[in-house]
């Protein structure tokens, strides 16, 4: 596998980007933000899953493992600032509002494009998730948006008569759909390439599960552990230090002994779909390669689980050689010594928090000075407060021993905090460091992304404006300084 060579980078997923009709998308924006990142000495953009959201607007929640977020789409291309404006579209929309006008937006764009452009190649080389995801979407909403386990049988069950008169009945709607996604894919494509002329790597995210209500599921049931639609076991986590029930995602168990007669099919085809959209991935929860902890689908808590055995090295071998993208693992928490052979035997780096580092009294592993070359730090993710949140919380232990590692003077303000933590973290070893956007201009917890655990408000936060482009001489001299620019 190819290896990340030493870079800094910005955390700053596409709906964060500023837009005057909404949420940010695949606009000039996009390709501002990659000025940005070329000046400021930047070589990678790292944004969040590009998915479809099931739930709350959570990109780790996913209607499908393959189609683009119809919501990415930029309307300016196809429609006029007063075709927008009548169609309601702005900001500070509640979600249900804005996805209803949208999708309207969408039906408008179809309207007037479909016999713009041939799908035929894009249909051809998509199919093998583009037709079921398009017929799921259109099942979905004449079955009232119900689960799919909730269904007709012979909708549930895939009926291929059944399926095959609905394909007839609605052929326009679920053409629409695979419209869309070809203008995404377009959209995206254009940015992509735009961002790697200029020496910028797309750097991507996956979560190991999916989602029970998907159509990864729907439509190749026998790769999950299910019992007439329902799952056997769910996914979670055991009771540990911070969490005496454990936690239960609740997602599908894969049945991986069928999975493995297949060759892995559905996860290579899924890595491969990211091969497409970006140059590094980030599979979330990658100690379940190894082990994963699977619950009883009637249980409450996450207690009464059990540990199952991973893929691990087969599944991996297979993705390493098949697929052309580097990996990272997301391996925080408590890494064990089977999980750490698996990254060093694949040279897949794992992850550094420098907001960790100072939990505790004494060493740890995330403090800088112990980054491995191979590995990817940030001061926080899109799971942790911001620099300035975490500071504001007024945990003075914690923020003096940052200040003692940093060799700051223990009256320096959060400011000087925060920029010391930056140089830290390009000073460290590790090949690839990240920054979020909030980090850079010192945003507070106001501009968090998401709380693990909390169920509403995440997931919203957005650039007001474009980046000040004054700020790029200051990264770009870091980035020179400590060799993270050829």
């Amino acid at each position: 596998m190819e290896k990340i060579t030493r870079k800094s980078g910005i955390l700053m997923h596409i709906t964060s980007l500023p837009n005057d009709y909404g949420w940010g998308c695949f606009s000039v924006s996009a390709t501002n933000f990659i000025d940005f990142l070329k000046a400021g000495g930047f070589g990678v953009w790292q944004v969040l899953p590009f998915s479809e959201c099931l739930y709350e607007n959570s990109p780790y929640s996913a209607v499908s493992s393959f189609a683009i977020n119809p919501y990415f789409l930029d309307l300016t291309e196809f429609l006029s600032s007063d075709e927008i404006f009548k169609l309601g579209i702005q900001k500070n929309l509640s979600l249900f509002d804005y996805k209803l006008k949208f999708d309207n937006a969408l039906e408008v764009i179809c309207e007037k494009y479909r016999n713009e452009y041939d799908l035929k190649e894009f249909e051809k080389t998509s199919k093998y998730w583009l037709d079921s995801y398009a017929l799921f979407k259109v099942l979905k909403k004449y079955n009232d948006f119900k689960p799919w386990f909730e269904w007709p049988d012979n909708f549930k069950n895939k009926n291929k008569t059944a399926l095959e008169e609905f394909r007839l009945k609605h052929k326009q709607e679920i053409s629409d759909i695979k419209l869309i996604q070809f203008l995404l894919d377009r959209q995206w494509k254009k940015i992509k390439t735009y961002a790697n002329l200029n020496g910028i790597e797309i750097f991507g995210d996956i979560p190991f599960y999916v989602e029970l209500d998907s159509a990864d599921v729907w439509d190749n049931p026998k790769n999950w552990m299910l019992e007439n639609g329902k799952p056997k076991l769910k996914a979670g986590v055991p009771p540990d230090y911070f969490n005496s029930e454990g936690q239960l995602w609740g997602y599908p168990i894969y049945n991986f002994s069928g999975m493995s007669k297949s060759g892995y099919d559905f996860w290579l085809k899924r890595i491969k779909r990211q091969s497409e959209i970006f140059d590094i991935l980030r599979i979330d929860h990658f100690v379940a390669f190894s082990k994963f902890w699977a619950v009883n689908a009637n249980s409450k808590t996450a207690k009464s689980g059990k540990w199952m055995q991973g893929p691990g090295e087969a599944l991996l071998k297979l993705i390493t050689n098949k697929c052309k993208i580097k990996l990272v693992a997301e391996d925080l928490g408590i890494v064990t010594s089977d999980v750490m052979e698996l990254k060093e035997n694949f040279g897949i780096p794992g992850v550094k928090v420098l907001q960790f580092a100072f939990d505790g009294v004494g060493d740890n592993m995330y403090q800088p000075h112990n980054y491995e070359k191979n590995c990817v730090a940030y001061l926080g993710t899109h799971d942790n407060n911001t620099m300035m949140g975490m500071l504001n919380e007024g945990d003075w232990d914690k923020i003096n021993r940052f200040k003692k590692y940093l060799t700051m003077p223990l009256q320096e303000g959060n400011d000087s905090v925060i920029e010391n933590s930056i140089l830290a973290l390009y000073k460290s070893s590790a090949n690839l460091i990240i920054l979020t956007t909030q980090d850079m201009l010192h945003l507070g917890a106001e501009s968090r992304m998401n709380v693990p655990g909390q169920m509403y408000g995440n997931w919203t936060w957005q650039l007001s404006g474009e980046l000040d482009k004054n700020m790029c001489g200051k990264y770009y001299d870091l980035a020179y300084t400590y060799g993270r620019i050829k």
